[in-house]
């Protein structure tokens, strides 16, 4: 049967002490693809079983250090396994410039070979038996939302971002859709000018998907969702996982 396992190794925004940094990771008939990398990934997935040092591609949606903070120590862990495995990062144009900058002060001085790509939105990638396809989120600085599509099953990502026509059409027929709630819905104005999506434009925007989570999460947005109480909307602990298949 084929299936994709998805871990939610972190589900919360910069700044939220119950949760850690955004990032997922999937296992597609035993390749692994990590979807940014929050500071507390490595231990998180390792936790749960999935080693990120031996992970087939790296996505990173933007530049934003929340969602990159991890890559420096899996470069670390890689010096002590898996060092023959080079990373392999796909990211933004501009994100490209940053991420090598920051690895070419760590793992390169390690002896960690790796391979920034830059991505822009429309192009699309294969790693292992997936097709990765990358869609414009909307954030203040370029950012990516990504569509991961495997023997049949759909999964759509986003980055940070605000609410797209892009990504709630892709939603739609999603097996599972996961977007960002970083803002609770009265605070409309602030999510417009930091380009996040408050939980009612989020739930918006995965409604329609056959299964739903809402991450990046702040304290306040976290208990407006836990008040609302939609059973269609799921909210899921840092290791929560879900079986597709």
């Amino acid at each position: 049967m084929s299936c994709i396992d998805v871990l939610f190794a972190g589900t919360g925004s910069a700044l939220n002490p119950r949760r850690a940094q955004a990032s997922i990771v999937l296992d597609i008939a035993g390749s692994i693809i990590a979807l940014d990398l929050g500071c507390y990934a490595p231990n998180n997935a390792e936790r749960s079983g999935f080693k990120l040092d031996e992970a087939q591609a790296y996505i990173i949606t933007h530049e934003h250090y929340d969602h990159l903070c991890s890559l420096p120590m899996i470069a670390f862990i890689k010096t002590f396994r898996s060092r023959e495995q080079t990373m392999k990062i796909y990211t933004t144009v501009p994100g490209a410039y940053i991420i090598d900058g920051i690895l070419s002060y760590t793992a390169k001085l390690w002896g960690i070979d790796y391979l920034v790509r830059g991505v822009n939105a429309g192009e699309s990638v294969i790693v292992g038996d997936a097709k990765l396809r990358f869609l414009r989120a909307e954030h203040t600085v370029e950012a990516l939302s990504v569509i991961v599509e495997y023997s049949g099953l759909k999964v759509i990502v986003s980055g940070d971002t605000r609410p797209t026509l892009e990504y709630r059409v892709n939603a739609r027929n999603a097996d599972l859709a996961v977007h960002e709630a970083t803002l609770p819905s009265n605070m409309t104005e602030l999510a417009i000018k930091t380009g996040h999506s408050t939980v009612g434009e989020a739930i918006s925007q995965v409604e329609d998907a056959s299964i739903a989570v809402l991450y990046h999460l702040t304290l306040e947005s976290e208990e407006e969702l836990l008040r609302l109480g939609k059973p269609k909307i799921l909210i899921l602990d840092d290791g929560g996982v879900i079986k597709l298949c």
